[in-house]
């Protein structure tokens, strides 16, 4: 209360990740370089971002690849494909592959030259614990443009949070919807709040993100699309035992996640 009196509001909410900007600096010789944690989802923020200036997974212009074992060669050929047709790729989780990081430096720094301003390069990479165990490659840091999005601290940035991610036009006419939408987010916020907590708030990892809130919307959408009884008990059924329902694996984390829905 001291700071938000004394300095304004702005100086105690936090800021959200603006990722058009951040790519308007970015170019072929220049990769978008995200450092993951917790609540975090860069490939969301990439596709929607992609579908705003055409490239899509289905146009074929927007390639995403979760590095870990045997997957080198596949991101080796996406890499190749992506310079000479102009597309985006983005490289997931990067530091489970440390011995090809080496390599990746290298294509990153041949492919930058003569290529098209079209294609684009995205990495991610969780941080390191200690200094010590440090991996990524120091070229491929220095050329990029690091973000880092921080998950939003308290239910009513965790509610605001939900409100900016999705998108109002996945469903149409979803503002005649307001109060089943609001719900909707607020169940969301609920269950993916809990995460913090660690064992007390749930038995296991669960990974909670907005793409299952997105998913829900369109669902919800639909169902209402008609004006007729509201099947309760279907988007009961597909949100809390298959949306979200299908990431809990403890007995008692789905019983609990259903009572809150």
């Amino acid at each position: 209360n001291f700071v938000e009196e004394k300095l304004g509001s702005r100086y105690k909410e936090s800021t959200r990740m603006d990722l058009a900007k951040s790519y308007e600096g970015s170019s072929p010789a220049t990769p978008v370089f995200f450092i993951l944690s917790p609540g975090a989802d860069p490939p969301e923020d990439i596709e929607t971002l992609g579908k705003k200036l055409g490239f899509t997974v289905d146009s074929g212009r927007f390639c995403s690849i979760s590095l870990g074992q045997g997957q080198e060669m596949v991101a080796e050929e996406a890499l190749e494909k992506a310079t000479r047709h102009s597309h985006w790729v983005l490289f997931r989780v990067i530091h489970l592959v440390a011995k090809w990081l080496g390599t990746l430096e290298k294509l990153l720094e041949q492919y930058s030259e003569e290529s098209h301003p079209d294609f684009h390069v995205f990495i991610s990479a969780e941080p390191a614990p200690t200094p010590e165990k440090h991996i990524i490659p120091q070229g491929i840091l220095e050329n990029s443009i690091k973000i880092t999005s921080e998950p939003p601290i308290g239910m009513l940035a965790d509610l605001h949070a939900a409100f900016y991610r999705i998108p109002l036009n996945c469903v149409p006419e979803m503002w005649n919807l307001k109060a089943s939408f609001f719900l909707l987010c607020y169940f969301h916020t609920c269950i993916a709040g809990r995460l913090k907590f660690g064992p007390q708030g749930w038995n296991g990892r669960y990974p909670f993100s907005a793409r299952d809130l997105a998913i829900c919307v369109a669902v919800l959408g639909n169902n209402l699309e008609t004006p007729t009884k509201v099947p309760w008990e279907d988007l009961h059924y597909l949100f809390g035992e298959i949306t979200y329902g299908g990431h809990i694996t403890d007995a008692w984390d789905r019983r609990l996640c259903c009572i809150y829905l």
